[in-house]
């Protein structure tokens, strides 16, 4: 998935109700973008510390150069591919959002550190993450979406249910996310349409 992908969506205001008609675009990350994920990254740790397998204090160690290096190995190709969210109202341009798919052999595509901004929530921008790994993985021919929850995230539990994505209880998967205290979930890829 290259191409940015565009939906309106009704994006919720600060009074609790909605707003007219926004624009969300979805774009895979460039090589050169690495401030960005990394800003995305951390802002997503320290807005929900409890919801991702790493730390914002393990992230903000990283060095400039190691953001570097995850921007160009996820900016093109199969293996591995970081893709964020961008309001834009009209006046302009906001990332709300984030997530990281991987490849796995044979036909998996593996999510990961799906983050989307409060003021985005309940707006349709998670599902577009999502389609986006959809997306890129059926372009290698991933069968299936793998990831994982951290069982006491009850609200993207349900989220990923509404997707499609139904729990594992047995095989490989369940076991290494009981490691750590997630639910393995998975669905079949499906076809994105525009």
């Amino acid at each position: 998935m290259d191409e940015p992908v565009s939906r309106s969506f009704d994006a919720p205001d600060n009074r609790g109700g909605r707003q007219r008609a926004s624009v969300v675009h979805i774009s895979r990350i460039a090589g050169d973008e690495w401030a960005l994920l990394r800003e995305l990254r951390l802002r997503s740790l320290a807005d929900s510390p409890d919801a991702f397998g790493s730390r914002l204090e393990e992230a903000q160690a990283f060095s400039h150069a190691d953001w570097q290096a995850a921007a160009r190995a996820s900016a093109a190709g199969e293996r591995r591919a970081w893709f964020i969210a961008w309001h834009d109202p009209g006046d302009q341009r906001l990332p709300v959002g984030l997530v990281q798919a991987r490849r796995r052999s044979p036909a998996d595509a593996l999510l990961f550190s799906m983050w989307v901004a409060p003021e985005a929530r309940r707006s349709g921008v998670g599902r577009l993450l999502v389609d986006a790994v959809d997306a890129w993985g059926a372009t290698w021919g991933a069968k299936r979406i793998v990831l994982w929850v951290l069982s006491a995230n009850d609200g993207a539990h349900r989220f990923y249910e509404r997707l499609g994505f139904r729990s594992r209880d047995d095989g490989p998967d369940a076991q290494s996310g009981a490691a750590y205290g997630a639910l393995a979930m998975e669905r079949p890829v499906r076809k994105v349409s525009d």
